[in-house]
């Protein structure tokens, strides 16, 4: 039972290394001006952020909505999409506004979902 105990527990270390690693490359990648990476990063530290240790749920949308955010002037659509989601959702002035320009720009550049919630926006805003 205790070598069971040990196999698992050193696995679950090596993904977590594994893990780390992995991200920090994307992030390298993403600093290097690679938008795909930029995407992947925020989506990653948006599913797994909430596990770490100190996690602050305020600190950590930003952190998300900074990698879409770079995503999307990288030349993601679904960066400029994803962008908008957490810019309407986290944002206290006028969110709407700049999130209708966000989601434009994805759709623009070929977002399904950036239209989408594009057309669901009311028109005057």
């Amino acid at each position: 039972m205790k070598k069971l105990q040990y196999i698992l527990m050193v696995s679950f270390g090596i993904s977590l290394v594994l893990y780390a690693n992995t991200f920090n490359e994307t992030i390298i990648d993403c600093n290097d001006g690679n938008a795909k990476a930029c995407l992947e990063a925020g989506k990653t530290y948006s599913a797994e952020g909430y596990k770490e240790k100190d996690y602050d749920e305020k600190e950590a949308a930003s952190q998300v909505a900074s990698l879409y955010k770079r995503a999307c002037y990288l030349g993601s659509a679904e960066g400029c999409t994803a962008y908008a989601m957490s810019y309407a959702a986290n944002r206290d002035e006028d969110p709407k506004k700049d999130a209708r320009y966000f989601f434009k720009k994805g759709c623009d550049g070929g977002d399904d979902i950036g239209c989408t919630m594009l057309k669901m926006m009311p028109d005057q805003i």
